[in-house]
């Protein structure tokens, strides 16, 4: 069967390519290495490599665009000498020879396995595709016999990030972080393997003095704001944020299949894959005006979305409401709300372990996330209470959360 032929497969080529009429899949083959190629179906966009010559053999390389068009010619190029040398294409790379990337897919497999959250994984990605290249293949015994190599890098990635905010050092300091995440993991596969490829560079983000906070006495202005978005539903989410402390992405994704019954009795709503994955689900203590946010937003939704409004607390016009979008409002929101919901808790005498729980911190026992039909649930229920009340009197106790 003939296949559409193309020159040097890129990145910007493949995003534009589409599935035949009909769905069925269409495969375009890559100019530069013999029998690299590229499946375009209606839900992925796979990598195969295609050995014509004998011993002839067929090997995935993994998804676009978690590898990229550069990576996946350079593993085909890596089984293309292998096969040349007749070595056996299903080994992997030799022992002491594993390279950062090499190493993430088999890393990358067992987050998914240990139920990480797909933004914790796509996270990293993002960093692999920012490393260089010359980090990503060279073999981790390299890297951790000269830290100076990472200690390039990390200048690299700061010369390019230069006129951002930060100047590049927490995506510097991520990318060190990841490398020696991944070193670590190796070391499970081969304990021969020692060092620190990192030990030269900082893997803990600086301390910062500019991190966006809503003040006490901001407060009332901040409400003021907040009644004049058009959007009611975006309105309710940024009230909610600041009475719950939720992340962004368990906000957006709050669903009404989760909040358990009955709700009066119950108080409290499932956040099942927050940040960490669901191994550290738990369940959100609803106070009196944070249900009384969830019922005006319900009405919201069914007013501006109904197609989606019956599933999402907060919808919106394509499923659930967009989180990132709430930054764009030109008033605090996000993680500035989540550090003013933990301000207001001390500052209403609420013990922090208890915050630290309701913010679903790490640290805590597992128990933690399933405490609400306890002694020590009722007690929680009582602090959550305080830092709501806290919170709406800060507010101008408006009579919609009173």
């Amino acid at each position: 069967m003939p296949r559409a032929r193309h020159g040097k497969l890129t990145d910007s080529f493949i995003g534009s390519l589409a599935p035949k009429d009909g769905g069925r899949e269409r495969i375009v083959r890559d100019g530069a290495v013999p029998g690299l190629l590229i499946r375009v179906g209606t839900r992925k966009r796979s990598f195969e490599l295609r050995i014509e010559k004998p011993p002839k053999a067929t090997r995935q390389l993994g998804h676009w665009p978690e590898v990229t068009a550069s990576e996946a010619r350079r593993i085909a190029e890596d089984l293309w000498e292998r096969h040349q040398r007749g070595e056996p294409l299903d080994g992997g790379p030799r022992k002491g020879e594993e390279t950062v990337a090499s190493t993430w897919p088999r890393f990358r497999s067992r987050l998914e396995d240990e139920g990480r959250s797909r933004r914790t994984i796509g996270g990293y990605g993002d960093i692999m595709r920012r490393l260089s290249d010359e980090v990503k293949n060279r073999p981790l015994r390299e890297l951790a016999a000269d830290p100076t190599i990472m200690e390039r890098e990390v200048e690299r990635i700061r010369a390019v990030l230069h006129d951002k905010k930060r100047g590049g050092r927490a995506m510097a300091t991520a990318a060190a972080r990841f490398v020696s995440t991944v070193f670590s993991f190796a070391q499970l596969r081969d304990p021969t393997l020692l060092g620190n490829p990192c030990s030269a560079v900082p893997t803990v983000d600086p301390k910062r003095k500019d991190l966006p906070i809503l003040r006490r006495a901001e407060m009332r202005d901040w409400w003021d704001k907040v009644q004049a978005i058009p959007n009611e539903v975006e309105r309710w989410a940024l009230v909610f944020c600041l009475l719950s402390g939720l992340r962004r992405g368990s906000l957006e994704k709050l669903a009404w299949e989760h909040l358990r019954g009955p709700v009066l009795r119950a108080r409290a709503i499932r956040i099942p894959a927050p940040k960490g994955g669901e191994d550290r689900a738990f369940d959100l203590i609803l106070s009196r005006p944070m249900l009384r946010v969830l019922w005006r937003a319900r009405r919201a939704s069914r007013r501006l979305y109904p197609s989606h409004a019956e599933t999402w607390v907060f919808a919106g016009p394509n499923g659930h409401m967009r989180g990132d979008h709430l930054t764009k409002l030109g008033i605090a929101a996000n993680h500035a709300l989540r550090r003013a919901y933990a301000s207001e808790g001390r500052a209403a005498g609420v013990p922090k372990d208890s915050i630290r729980r309701f913010l679903n911190h790490s640290g805590g026992d597992i128990t933690d996330h399933y405490i609400r039909d306890s002694a020590l649930g009722e007690l929680q229920l009582a602090e959550q209470e305080t830092i709501s009340a806290h919170i709406v009197a800060a507010l101008g106790s408006p009579r919609r959360l009173v």
